[in-house]
């Protein structure tokens, strides 16, 4: 149960983190580059998160 509860809360997460960088792509402005950034490292979280347990 808390296994499928963590996979549900990985999907929402990567789908903000994909929403941040498509939107921010879609404009131009400081802010904008900052929300692309921060969903890049969300990316990068979940990443490193995934391959941690086969190092």
């Amino acid at each position: 149960m808390k296994d499928r509860v963590f996979r549900v809360l990985k999907i929402v997460f990567f789908l903000v983190c994909m929403f941040l960088i498509v939107y921010g792509q879609r404009t131009v402005g400081k802010m904008y580059l900052l929300m692309q950034l921060i969903g890049l490292a969300g990316l990068l979280f979940l990443l490193w998160n995934y391959n941690r347990k086969f190092v």
